[in-house]
């Protein structure tokens, strides 16, 4: 409904209320008589302004439901957009922890046999008699030796 035809129904109604109004305080009727043709007259006119605004309420509903479904077939590239990016977000990710994990591996493995070779040094060295004669030793060393009572 246009607003033009909205706007002349709404002044139509408005008239035609104030036309009964009129008619009603004109006649000679008795207080009692009178208020209760006032009072039929508003539900009449209410009961006519629920249903017109019942009638506009479901058609812009009805708008907005079919502006609705237009938007969501108009940008559902959207969604799919999103879903490639995660997809490819979880792919690289996994890539580059699996790539972490060779890595480190290969350093864990590195430091083990480092770590094994030290101890083999340390324990080749704890168990030979090292001697050490007077010409190996510098005079720094000699003194510092002969200071902790080795």
């Amino acid at each position: 409904m246009s607003k033009k035809s909205s706007g002349f129904l709404v002044g139509a109604i408005i008239g035609g209320a104030a036309a009964a109004a009129a008619a009603l305080l004109l006649t000679p009727k008795s207080g009692k008589k009178m208020r209760e043709d006032l009072l039929d007259q508003l539900d009449d006119v209410s009961e006519g302004k629920a249903s017109e605004f019942a009638g506009i309420a479901q058609l812009k509903s009805n708008e907005i439901n079919d502006l609705a479904k237009q938007k969501k077939e108009e940008y559902s590239w959207v969604g799919d957009k999103v879903s490639a990016r995660v997809d490819h977000a979880k792919m690289t990710s996994n890539d580059l922890l699996e790539g972490l994990k060779d890595k480190t591996s290969g350093v864990q493995e590195e430091f083990k046999r480092t770590s094994n070779e030290v101890k083999g040094k340390v324990n080749d060295l704890t168990h030979e008699d090292i001697v050490l004669n007077e010409d190996d030793i510098t005079d720094d060393l000699y003194t510092a030796i002969e200071k902790t009572d080795i």
